[in-house]
């Protein structure tokens, strides 16, 4: 327990101090000035009476209680601006989260990849501490935006994509044609997998990858190269492969590649055959892993008016009461 304003009732002294003077010299003034009051002959005979005897020792009775209960209230009125307050010092626990979602945006994807976003954008309400990034890639590959915390931020790339999925320009895939094929997943995760920043602070640093492994085309990286360049930074990888279903049977031999390149990062994969499944499986990443940090140190000072709150109610109680009494 400390006192934030120690150097309260010096104030209110001074105050005090202040006010009774002030009476005092009012008092004297009009002393002074009034000389119409005259004696009155036998009074004694009045005041010498039970009943007068009786009504004076309850008059002052209770314009002690009345002075008490102001004096109360002024007491609580120092306390209060005083301010007492407990002491503690905390360190926060702070989740400390870094995802990039990877998201190819070739033809076949499209559809799968607006109910990601979707799904991401109902998510970034819920996170606090999490910094999300969007890579788009097909031949090459684009930061759609960085990793941010940033959730009104986020909300409105994730609508802005969300409206260029539909839209007849379709400019979202503007800076994905520069290279020679398409969907070329191994570039792809090579620079989502780069787009971390800060690697000496304790983040948990997960890639998202949204991809059928269809690649069409020469690749800089190949996927199991980009999938060791993650490891390597310590970036698990998850991989949504929609190409992977028993209507594709003859795509066996690219999604088994796909998953051991994932699953080798430390991460998962998740075969797809329903865009519907995709929130059960973002949850389900999500709720994976989250390193825990610790805060800056911070001094909570807590007021702690509680006794003050009661002796004021009291106060301001016994005043009305004795008020009451004392003018009847």
């Amino acid at each position: 327990m400390e006192v934030i304003f120690w150097w309260m009732p010096l104030l209110w002294l001074l105050v005090i101090a202040g006010v009774v003077a002030v009476l005092l010299w009012l008092r004297r003034k009009r002393a002074g000035a009034d000389s119409s009051s005259l004696p009155i002959a036998n009074s004694e005979r009045l005041t010498s009476l039970p009943g007068y005897a009786r009504a004076l020792r309850r008059y002052r009775a209770l314009l002690a209680g009345v002075c008490a209960s102001i004096v109360i209230l002024l007491l609580v009125g120092i306390g209060l601006t005083m301010r007492f307050a407990s002491v503690d010092v905390r360190q926060p626990e702070l989740k400390s989260r870094d995802i990039v979602l990877c998201l190819d945006v070739s033809g076949s994807m499209i559809d799968y990849d607006s109910e990601v976003v979707d799904v991401f954008s109902d998510l970034a309400d819920e996170f606090e501490g999490e910094r999300i990034s969007l890579v788009i890639f097909n031949a090459s590959a684009v930061t759609y935006f960085p990793l941010t915390s940033d959730y009104d931020y986020i909300q409105r790339q994730f609508a802005k994509l969300q409206e260029e999925f539909v839209s007849p320009d379709q400019s979202y895939y503007e800076g994905t044609l520069i290279g020679d094929g398409s969907s070329l997943v191994g570039d792809g995760l090579a620079s989502c997998a780069t787009k971390f920043d800060a690697p000496d602070d304790p983040r948990s640093r997960s890639v998202i990858l949204v991809t059928d492994n269809l690649i069409a085309g020469e690749q800089i990286f190949t996927l199991p190269e980009a999938g060791q360049l993650a490891a390597d930074r310590n970036v698990r990888v998850y991989g949504i492969n929609p190409g992977d279903s028993s209507a594709k049977s003859y795509l066996d031999e690219l999604a088994t590649e796909f998953k051991q390149v994932v699953e080798a990062t430390g991460g998962g994969y998740f075969a797809l055959e329903d865009p519907e499944n995709i929130p059960a499986i973002v949850d389900a990443i999500t709720a994976e892993q989250a390193a825990l940090m610790k805060g800056p140190v911070q001094l909570v000072r807590t007021d702690e008016p509680g006794f003050f709150v009661l002796l004021a109610f009291l106060g301001v109680a016994g005043l009305f009461v004795l008020a009451w009494r004392l003018r009847r």
